[in-house]
């Protein structure tokens, strides 16, 4: 008989749920959760599919979050994106990694969890936020949620996004607490448009753009601090336009993506990028969010204590990788990511390790065992 954490996951990959399209994907869960005895609030806002369940009444209200959306399967795959593979020991499935396995994980432990006290009262209460919109960050999807709950009072105390988060392969071993800030940059040089036998004559301003741009991208913006990584500047996009060999374009289109830490402000590097080119550089921004950090010590502290019970090591804190819902989360509770390797998100034949499957189940398991621990003894881990 398969183990509950892949049968969760095999139905998940199954609904094929490339952003933002969840609408299946949402109501399984709400299915699975109600069976639970949850208070499921299926959420539509503009298309886009949404989940708030929550168990018990409590003062206390531990969440767990995530999302049901995937990327598109681009590329040559194996095996079917949409099918669970089993194969050497991994799930093999769109969204296997990003997120869908480790949400199985996080349902599965919520079950054998509530599932295991039948017969007592569990003192807090448990909910859960899901959406469809979290790739694309579509403007529809947890931040309504999150909307939602301010509009109703409802109150949660603290949540675990199980999320793709850790930067080695081990899951757990991350404790993610924040995002780097945002910045788009899109660049345009503007010169003279001629034959290439002319580029000498008339000065071919790609040239010069693309010299500016090389000693930019190999300067060193910061070292970081002990939280945030290095602040870092990406190409995303370099275009002319132009179709044709034997003609040096008028303009060229660039575009940048800018995560950066506590050392800058959007002020001071935006100033920092306009320095860096001449003026016939035309500069335009587009500001996401600045740096945050999203949970206490406390909250932190009582995470990271329930991993390492789990796994015999504590897992490093701080603020890796990409942007997610814990930006929205964060404006009304504490919130800290926990989840598999980041590096398998998004590839061709995504896939997690079934015992990372495994170990993720334990971890969110213990969250909720300690969490009741605590709160029998009135030692509550939220503030």
């Amino acid at each position: 008989m398969k183990k509950l954490n892949i049968q969760i996951l095999e139905n998940l990959i199954g609904f094929n749920t490339v952003t933002p399209n969840g609408e299946k994907a949402i109501k399984y869960c709400s299915s699975l959760l109600g069976n639970l005895g949850f208070q499921c609030y299926e959420l539509n806002y503009n298309g886009v599919s949404n989940l708030y369940a929550k168990l018990g009444n409590f003062d206390r209200n531990l969440c767990f979050a995530g999302h049901v959306d995937v990327v598109p399967p681009c590329g040559d795959w194996s095996v079917d994106p949409f099918i669970l593979t089993r194969r050497d020991g991994k799930c093999y499935g769109r969204g296997a990694n990003d997120m869908k396995g480790p949400l199985s994980a996080c349902l599965s432990a919520i079950s054998k969890f509530v599932c295991s006290n039948t017969n007592t009262c569990i003192p807090f209460s448990i909910s859960m936020i899901l959406t469809s919109d979290e790739e694309i960050m579509g403007g529809n999807g947890t931040n309504k949620v999150i909307d939602f709950l301010k509009a109703k009072n409802e109150k949660i105390t603290g949540c675990i996004l199980c999320e793709s988060c850790s930067p080695g392969d081990k899951s757990g071993n991350y404790i993610k607490i924040g995002c780097r800030g945002s910045l788009n940059v899109d660049l345009i040089s503007y010169g003279a448009q001629c034959h290439v036998v002319n580029g000498s004559a008339f000065g071919n301003h790609i040239h010069k753009f693309i010299s500016d741009l090389h000693e930019l991208l190999h300067k060193t913006l910061d070292t970081g601090d002990d939280i945030f990584p290095p602040s870092s500047i990406e190409i995303t996009s370099i275009d002319t336009g132009n179709d044709v060999r034997n003609v040096i374009p008028s303009q060229l289109h660039a575009k940048l993506n800018i995560r950066f830490n506590r050392a800058w402000s959007f002020e001071d590097l935006e100033k920092y990028i306009v320095d860096s080119f001449p003026g016939n550089i035309e500069v335009i921004f587009e500001r996401f969010r600045g740096p945050i950090i999203c949970a206490q010590p406390e909250f932190i502290s009582y995470i990271r204590e329930s991993i390492t019970e789990i796994t015999g090591s504590a897992p490093e804190v701080g603020a890796f990788g990409g942007n997610s819902d814990a930006i929205f989360i964060g404006d009304i509770t504490d919130v800290v990511e926990v989840g598999s390797p980041v590096i398998g998100a998004h590839t061709i034949d995504e896939c997690i390790d079934e015992e990372q499957l495994d170990l993720l189940e334990q971890i969110y398991l213990r969250i909720l065992q300690k969490t009741d621990e605590l709160e029998r003894s009135d030692n509550s881990p939220f503030s």
